[in-house]
């Protein structure tokens, strides 16, 4: 492409509406270079920025056998897919998860069918068996004397289970950084909600949740449209001859964050919304410390989402909204399961509205995952693209991930990794909605900076702590 544009200069934190021109065009780099950020397989150089974090693999329900259950038939690994790897997810003896390379060292044959056994899992075809670790226990066709199993190493990674979540660290062992404690997989005194793990969105990562998790402007058209209110069409005004939307992107301590301060159906009351992208693929949205979503590569094409919410208890007792959550996040769809042709499925753009009612669809996942053509194997056409003012999120997101891949080039720690952190802390990031603000309310939160706002946590001043907060706004 003729136009290769930066998308914010070095060192600029953030970016608001009124610093860039209306009007003015921008773009992404050329089809080779963007598709060289999404690749994710091992040596590319994305795959090797997610390595350096913990990432979630499945949820724990999913994975039986192990422990004081003994083993059975149903003690069967499971065959996972992350960052093109293909791996098996076993319990051994001890019930802890191991996660190991599919397919035999011996000759190839998948171990997703193998046998659970207590010290680790068996090859079906001439029963090599394998610890959690990945080494070679035992060799059954070789002499009762050889040495050969101490030969081999089969590929492994270390796993830790929290929250109702299984992490594995995919990286250098000698890099391994600690595992984040998150307020929503190690809070108590309350209910937590592990979300389907079967979740796989067709398209990459970065059209799943960065490009998407950064853009205010589609939640008050395509979204406006699925809940029932008509939507602001334009972000250059608000509502009622209200003042325009205030919107800013800034880096932050973990990642990134998208702040809007929304005008509402009521004359001169606010919404606020704040959200986080939290290095590499987390989501944190509504109340402090509640929800936190993971995006994770299965490989250069689709994306598997992870959920976990903490609701903590109301008078020592769940609240009815985490009573809502448990009978409903089991129930989530599948975006694998939806016809090809979406138009079809959704009757046209305007009726969207009735199939999200019915929980069939999702309007995100409706645009993402048709912005690629199948001659593409469904990846953006990037160079046909027209971005504008509001893609600015999106570029932040692109600038940002580009500098986390010169610093793992450097042997430098990308952003958010933790080594020797204080294990008693856990992480809240200020991720909220806030509603019934007056305007001077609402530009107090919006002035602050990240590290403000995150020092508010738990410590709020009595005018904000009786805001009511949630999903929504009208």
């Amino acid at each position: 492409m003729s136009s290769r544009v930066e998308s914010l200069r070095a060192g600029r934190s953030s970016v608001s509406r009124n610093t860039q021109r209306r009007n003015e065009r921008v773009s992404l780099r050329n089809n080779r270079e963007e598709e060289e950020v999404i690749r994710v397989g091992p040596g590319t150089p994305s795959g090797d920025v997610f390595r350096q974090y913990w990432l979630p693999v499945e949820c724990s329900a999913n994975l039986t056998g192990g422990g004081r259950g003994g083993f059975t038939s149903a003690n069967n690994p499971l065959r996972v897919q992350v960052l093109g790897e293909h791996l098996v997810l076993f319990r051994d003896g001890t019930g802890k998860p191991g996660l190991i390379a599919e397919h035999c060292s011996h000759r190839g044959t998948s171990l997703a069918y193998g046998r659970v056994e207590e010290s680790g899992l068996r090859c079906l075809y001439h029963g090599w068996l394998y610890g959690r670790d990945g080494a070679c226990l035992e060799t059954p066709a070789e002499p009762p004397d050889s040495n050969f199993r101490h030969t081999v190493k089969h590929p492994s990674y270390p796993c830790v289970e929290a929250g109702g979540l299984i992490f594995s660290y995919m990286g250098p062992p000698n890099r391994q950084p600690d595992f984040p404690r998150y307020h929503q997989l190690f809070a108590v005194d309350g209910v937590r909600v592990t979300g389907n793990g079967g979740y796989v969105e067709q398209c990459n990562v970065f059209q799943a949740m960065h490009d998407n998790n950064i853009d205010p402007w589609h939640g008050e058209i395509a979204h406006g449209w699925f809940r029932g209110r008509p939507p602001v069409m334009t972000m250059h005004h608000g509502r009622n001859g209200q003042p325009a939307t205030p919107t800013k992107f800034e880096r932050t301590p973990w990642g990134t964050r998208m702040v809007v301060l929304k005008s509402t159906k009521h004359p001169g009351r606010y919404h606020y919304h704040e959200t986080h992208t939290v290095w590499p693929t987390q989501r944190c949205n509504q109340e402090e410390g509640k929800s936190m979503k993971w995006a994770v590569p299965v490989d250069d094409y689709r994306t598997r989402w992870l959920t976990v919410d903490f609701y903590p208890f109301e008078d020592g007792e769940p609240s009815r909204e985490a009573v809502k959550a448990m009978g409903s996040r089991f129930n989530i769809g599948h975006a694998e399961n939806l016809p090809l042709d979406w138009a079809q499925q959704v009757g046209g753009w305007w009726n969207l509205g009735h199939p999200w009612r019915q929980g069939n669809i999702w309007e995100d996942e409706v645009a993402q995952q048709t912005q690629g053509s199948e001659e593409r194997h469904f990846l953006p056409d990037w160079e046909k693209w027209h971005l504008g003012t509001s893609d600015r999120g999106l570029l932040l997101n692109r600038q940002v991930w580009r500098e986390q891949i010169e610093r793992v080039k450097q042997g430098l720690d990308p952003i958010g990794v933790s080594r020797g952190a204080a294990q008693d802390d856990l992480i809240r990031v200020p991720a909220t909605n806030i509603h019934d603000l007056s305007w001077d309310e609402g530009m107090q939160l919006f002035n602050l900076t990240p590290e403000e706002r995150a020092a508010m946590v738990g410590r709020e001043p009595a005018w904000l702590a009786c805001k009511p907060r949630g999903r929504g706004v009208d």
